[in-house]
């Protein structure tokens, strides 16, 4: 990663001068340039996902061309830039970046500067925007949840078990990832934290707790930046104290 303030992408191309194709003569094809495309356009950046974005660039007679990518825009921000990828045949360059969320929402233009061997320079420049959307987070659930046994001492163990899955075209369970389980006592409306236990390479999860009083259980996922959370259903356990 390379911190630039303006997207500065450039490339340089060794060798003779290049000259416009099929002429047998040795009269010079003058400079040009002209930024044929942005794309996409707009950058839609989704999340924390990075967008990546080109840049085509058409020239005669240039020996150097830089690329120079700015917002519209009076906030001066420094920002992060990958090291672009560049491709150039014929009067073809093609600059490859990325785009992300720490990037300026807004309007941006792209300014593109070809050089011939003398130094001489001409310019293009072209607008487009980027847009920040909210990535969708794929819906999960918990599924199968089961405190037991239903009927248990003070004291003994409560298990739970249960299985979260991820809905991808169909439900696929979800590897590595924390559930907690709850508990409320009969009679109160808060929920009080037991346990966790991440989910095995099916989905699953087990744990335990100590019974103390009876009421209800219950499993949640809080979900990530690509999942979205998700609760179980309530199961209770009816706890009884040991009299001789």
């Amino acid at each position: 990663m390379k911190r630039i303030a303006i997207g500065l992408l450039s490339a340089a191309v060794s060798g003779s001068l290049l000259m416009s194709a099929g002429t047998a003569s040795a009269e010079r094809v003058a400079l040009s340039v002209r930024i044929d495309s942005v794309n996409p356009n707009p950058v839609v950046v989704q999340g924390d996902d990075d967008t990546r974005v080109t840049i085509e660039v058409r020239t005669t007679e240039a020996e150097r061309v830089e690329l120079r990518l700015k917002p519209v825009s009076d906030q001066l921000r420094t920002q992060d830039t990958r090291e672009p990828q560049i491709f150039h045949q014929g009067d073809l360059w093609r600059f490859t970046t990325s785009f992300d969320a720490s990037d300026f929402e807004g309007r941006w233009v792209a300014i593109a500067d070809a050089y011939d061997k003398d130094g001489k320079k001409v310019t293009d420049e072209v607008n487009f925007s980027v847009k920040h959307e909210k990535k969708e987070k794929a819906e999960t659930r918990v599924y199968r949840f089961s405190a037991s046994p239903e009927s248990v001492r003070k004291g003994r163990w409560v298990y739970f078990t249960g299985r979260l899955q991820v809905d991808d075209h169909y439900w696929k369970n979800v590897r590595g990832e924390e559930v907690e389980i709850y508990f409320r006592k009969r009679g109160s409306s808060a929920w009080k934290f037991v346990t966790s236990d991440n989910t095995d390479w099916k989905g699953r999860f087990d744990a335990r707790a100590r019974a103390t009083k009876s009421g209800e259980y219950r499993a949640i996922f809080n979900g990530t930046d690509d999942l979205s959370e998700s609760r179980s259903r309530s199961d209770w356990v009816r706890v009884y104290s040991y009299h001789r």
